[in-house]
């Protein structure tokens, strides 16, 4: 039996002794998780979520836990207790805005929000493959003698992967089975072998972002620069360069024109994504991590992805022929999906506050998902084409829940904001989508200012 004690706060929450945890292979990684003290440097490689796990090293944790794991959770938790934070120093769960965020998750699950309609989730499927029937009529049709039936057909083919990357991240979250093996599979299905990523990719990447939405320096989707800049804490790349070098660097160039470079970038967002969950899925794809911090990966998962480049390219190759037309399929389904995907996750996140990591510390687990999230007006289309997502706020305070049953809570959650004065954005589309370029503008101009004397 490990021999327990008591900690202070301040001994977990410190930085310094992370920075130094990190580096030494044998010195523990503890977290605080409703007052009681981990371990879990040997659980990070076997964690199901990915290197998620790292981003709470260090900090109290509880919130985050709570949000994103099952009850069972807690009983594989418990095998990496160490101790207990001392009495008089223990957090305690006032009435204030993260308790009432937490009231609303237990009365939402006693009316049955987190359970999912099967029947609803059967329909999305099938009609998501239904696009991809159509795509692959029109290309079997007429993919020999005509251009325009194979822009048609790519075109679509760019839908019904945008609407698969929907439906696996809703199976992925565990939205629709309780049951995990069940969503994984679906996940598997619908994003590997339909839509080309890596599950486990995706988990690692998404719900490192879940966990720091908006953190510069720990959010993987904002870290995009020199592509495309989202904050003046990104700038500090160039804060060490010499005027006469910095007029010069390529990545300056970029900033100051990304908001012309924006749906260019976004075309090629997909194939990155699919290149990126091919080299994950490799022997020596996750060098770069430090060796407790890998995923494993399953056979099933190499699978999932080679099967999708078969059909993918066999579609190609069987229905078209023509070199040209080969690369003018190519070429157009992964633009649409790229722009389609990319939009949405900028309406959800990009173009609102980016928070530095000490900011990030001194807030709690559910103020920074809302202020950094963007709600976007729901409609017929919005629901459909964003699959969800223009929930945003919900689904990052509560991101089991089902996307159904979101428009159910919106108004709960927007009057509690409210009542505490907690910033709760909602827009439209189009408005969204403005904020998002004047934010890139914003960055650019910041980044001109850079080097004026050279």
């Amino acid at each position: 039996m490990v021999a327990t004690r008591t900690f202070t706060r301040s001994e977990i929450l410190n930085a310094e002794a992370l920075n130094d945890a990190k580096k030494d292979a044998d010195a523990p990684f503890l977290m605080i998780i409703d007052n009681k003290v981990y371990d879990v440097r040997e659980f990070v490689p076997d964690h199901p979520g990915g290197s998620v796990i790292l981003t709470h090293v260090g900090k109290d944790g509880t919130d985050v836990f709570d949000t994103f794991h099952p009850e069972a959770a807690w009983e594989t938790l418990a095998n990496f207790y160490v101790g207990d934070i001392a009495e008089h120093d223990r957090a305690i769960k006032n009435d204030d805005f993260a308790a009432e965020v937490r009231k609303l998750r237990t009365l939402f699950q006693s009316l049955g929000y987190y359970d999912s309609s099967k029947a609803y989730y059967a329909f999305k499927v099938s009609f998501n493959l239904c696009i991809w029937a159509l795509s692959t009529f029109i290309v079997a049709k007429w993919g020999q003698t005509s251009t325009l039936a194979n822009v048609i057909s790519a075109s679509i083919l760019g839908v019904f992967w945008q609407q698969c990357g929907w439906l696996a991240h809703d199976f992925l979250h565990h939205q629709v089975f309780h049951d995990r093996f069940w969503g994984d599979l679906f996940g598997a299905f619908l994003g590997g072998v339909c839509q080309g990523f890596s599950s486990s990719w995706w988990k690692d990447k998404h719900n490192t972002h879940h966990a720091a939405p908006n953190v510069h320096g720990e959010d993987p989707d904002i870290d995009t620069h020199p592509l495309l800049t989202w904050s003046e804490h990104a700038l500090e790349m160039f804060s060490d360069v010499p005027d006469e070098e910095l007029t010069k660097m390529w990545s300056r160039f970029m900033v100051l024109n990304q908001t012309w470079f924006y749906f260019p970038i976004l075309s090629f967002a997909r194939l990155s994504w699919c290149l990126q969950s091919i080299m994950f899925v490799m022997p020596n794809g996750q060098a770069h991590k430090p060796s407790g911090a890998r995923v494993p990966i399953s056979l099933v998962e190499q699978l999932s992805l080679a099967m999708h480049w078969t059909w993918y390219l066999a579609t190609m190759f069987l229905f078209i022929k023509d070199p040209v037309n080969i690369f003018v399929y190519f070429l157009v389904s992964q633009a649409v999906c790229g722009n389609l995907l990319a939009l949405v996750f900028s309406l959800n996140h990009n173009g609102m506050p980016v928070i530095s990591q000490e900011e990030a510390v001194d807030m709690d687990f559910f103020t920074k998902q809302i202020i950094t999230g963007r709600d976007v007006h729901p409609g017929l289309f919005a629901n459909w084409f964003t699959g969800g997502l223009n929930y945003q706020i919900e689904h990052h305070l509560f991101p089991s829940m089902p996307r159904h049953n979101f428009s159910k809570i919106q108004p709960a959650v927007a009057s509690l904001c409210k009542k505490y004065g907690v910033r709760y954005h909602t827009t439209g589309m189009i408005d969204g989508t403005a904020e998002v370029f004047a934010r890139l503008s914003e960055v650019s101009k910041a980044a001109s200012k850079l080097g004026k004397s050279a």
